[in-house]
């Protein structure tokens, strides 16, 4: 018995080392020195985050107008460029925040990822997560990009768009917990979704997104992917859907870095192409 729990500590101890560590998109690459100063509380720079970036809805409902370029970053992926474009539109340390109008144009994704990325820069381990978030629309899952970081206790989820910490299940689902209970029946799948996007499509997006991402793989959006332009989208697909549940099992199985690794390379398809954007 000792021995089997040292070998999970261990297991443990190499997981929090590999979310420590950045990742080609989570990296800061030249903007590595801006953290100096920074907080390390997680909640602290979560709000550092919502200063500096602005999501494309909220930017709709006040009203504001970006240039083509601005809503262009909407496409970015990668921390190093998404402070890119913080830092072209206003130069200012990363403290401070910006008017609205003076943010990056961005979504989710880009919250969380950014977020993340602070996170991991400066010793906690990070990731971020692709599912649905139940606090936006009543009796609705939306899709939805979150940050999970690891504290004394446990591993945390966290809203850096909206501010939202220590999420329960209640309030997010990430894409395998998602994909499983609609699967086995415990939930409804037209649930599911964004806008007029809705039901399985959303749900198979979400699990190799988040798959993905536990791989420390951090791009949303699976338009790019071949494999899952089945007909009717929002409906069930009996072979595709049996491969995503070997998917989602083997994940759920996963005790070390090596079984993710494995889980993710075995499905090449489902892997995000060198280029891909965000969307």
């Amino acid at each position: 018995m000792w021995v089997r729990e040292l070998g999970i500590l261990r297991s443990m101890d190499e997981i929090a080392l590999f979310y420590r560590q950045p990742s080609p998109t989570s990296d800061l690459g030249r903007h590595r020195d801006r953290v100096h100063g920074l907080p390390t509380d997680p909640e602290a720079l979560s709000a550092i985050v919502r200063g500096l970036l602005v999501h494309n809805h909220t930017a709709w409902v006040q009203g504001l107008r970006f240039s083509t370029e601005r809503m262009s970053h909407k496409e970015t992926v990668g921390a190093e460029t998404i402070l890119d474009n913080v830092i072209g539109v206003d130069p200012a340390p990363l403290d401070r925040e910006r008017d609205v109008e003076q943010r990056m144009f961005g979504f989710c994704y880009h919250f969380a990822l950014l977020h993340c990325a602070l996170l991991r820069a400066t010793g906690t381990p990070a990731r971020i997560r692709c599912g649905f978030a139940a606090y936006f629309v009543a009796q609705r899952w939306i899709d939805h990009w979150v940050v999970e970081y690891r504290d004394g206790s446990g591993w945390t989820f966290t809203d850096p768009q909206v501010g939202r910490g220590k999420l329960t299940g209640a309030d997010f689902q990430d894409g395998v917990t998602a994909w499983n209970l609609c699967r086995a029946g415990a939930a409804e799948p037209a649930a599911y979704g964004n806008g007029e996007l809705w039901g399985w499509d959303e749900l198979r997006g979400s699990l190799i997104n988040d798959v993905a991402a536990l791989n420390k793989v951090e791009v949303a959006g699976w338009f790019w992917c071949d494999r899952l332009q089945v007909q009717p989208l929002d409906q069930p697909h009996d072979e595709l859907d049996e491969t995503l549940d070997v998917l989602a099992n083997l994940v759920v199985a996963a005790q070390s870095v090596e079984d993710l690794r494995n889980c993710f390379e075995r499905y090449p398809e489902f892997q995000p192409p060198a280029g891909a954007v965000a969307r």
